[in-house]
């Protein structure tokens, strides 16, 4: 993706450890447009940046834009650009993980750590979790209402609907280690559903199948999926070894029947490897449900490189290894 003459200042400290970098990246449903978070500590705000991806197709997997038809590498087509920088607020600049549910986006963004503050562990915890109108991608509309989080941090976020209606959301404090699990009594988000805090998940709680370690990683992203017959699993995407190992997507499943007794289960464990300096899971990544048979992981790096930012397209398919 271009970076174009949008992109804001920062994001260009080259190494680690990162406080201003990108934290999530997500695709909008039948669309070939692209939304990545970022925590902008140069201009104290928390970003989300609309990438337009014009060259790709809107359906099914959007493939490279780097690789011509000859299997020859060039330059991303101009046309596949930054086309909108969102700030989402000042006082909490950390933007944090992200989900997008049909034409909605969530956003976190928690108040600001710097490097220092973050390996001594005297970062705030305190959060919002914002709700965005994505019916038209190229201009997401913020909507009127939070839910305001005064002692706990948001680094990921993940958003289901149950068949009454309401919805279930969840946000993940600090790597994810603690969970906590909101139940709305309203059934749309285009106005306030109110949001109920309903139950706090400890990670010691999680559940293992069989072949399957009781490790849960430092996630910092988590989605949920939805299949038809109401199963209820979630996807969460990180790097081993602190940022350093390897990029690992797990996949668990869910029991919120009743959301003040959610268990948790892991099933599954796949590591994926990103083209070289292309992307790093503990930076950002995010799920997309494209089709009944099929889900796609899309992942970054920490910071744009050479005025682009790189994006890896894993394609799943049902029954594949």
């Amino acid at each position: 993706v271009n970076l174009g003459r949008l992109f804001p200042n920062g994001y260009s400290k080259g190494y680690m450890p990162y406080s201003e970098h990108f934290q999530d990246i997500q695709r909008q449903q039948d669309e070939n447009y692209l939304y990545i978070t970022g925590s902008g500590e140069t201009e104290n705000k928390a970003h989300v940046f609309v990438a337009e991806l014009a060259s790709r197709p809107s359906t099914g997997a959007m493939g490279s834009n780097t690789v011509s038809k000859w299997g020859a590498p060039m330059n991303p087509p101009r046309k596949d650009i930054l086309k909108k920088v969102l700030r989402v607020e000042g006082e909490y600049w950390h933007a944090g993980g992200a989900t997008s549910f049909g034409n909605y986006l969530v956003v976190g963004a928690e108040a600001g750590c710097s490097t220092t503050e973050r390996l001594f562990g005297q970062c705030s915890l305190e959060s919002r979790i914002h709700f965005y109108d994505t019916s038209d991608p190229q201009s997401p509309k913020k909507l009127p209402y939070i839910v305001n989080r005064k002692t706990a941090s948001a680094g990921a976020v993940g958003l289901t609907q149950q068949k009454d209606g309401k919805f279930l959301l969840m946000v993940g404090r600090v790597d994810s280690e603690i969970l906590d699990f909101y139940l709305s009594s309203g059934t749309s988000l285009a106005s306030d559903p109110h949001f109920k805090k309903v139950k706090t998940w400890y990670k010691e709680a999680l559940l293992a199948a069989p072949g399957q370690s009781a490790d849960f990683g430092q996630y910092q992203n988590l989605h949920f999926v939805r299949q038809k017959d109401d199963k209820l699993f979630m996807v969460g995407t990180y790097r081993t070894m602190n940022g350093l190992g390897s990029d690992m997507a797990e996949l668990f499943s869910v029991d919120a029947r009743s959301p003040s007794r959610v268990s948790i289960k892991k099933v599954a464990s796949k590591h994926l490897s990103c083209g070289s300096g292309t992307c790093n899971f503990q930076a950002g990544a995010g799920l997309y449900v494209d089709s009944e048979t099929s889900l796609i992981i899309y992942a970054t790096n920490w910071e744009p490189q050479d005025n682009s930012i790189f994006v890896n397209e894993f394609v799943g398919k049902a029954g594949s290894g």
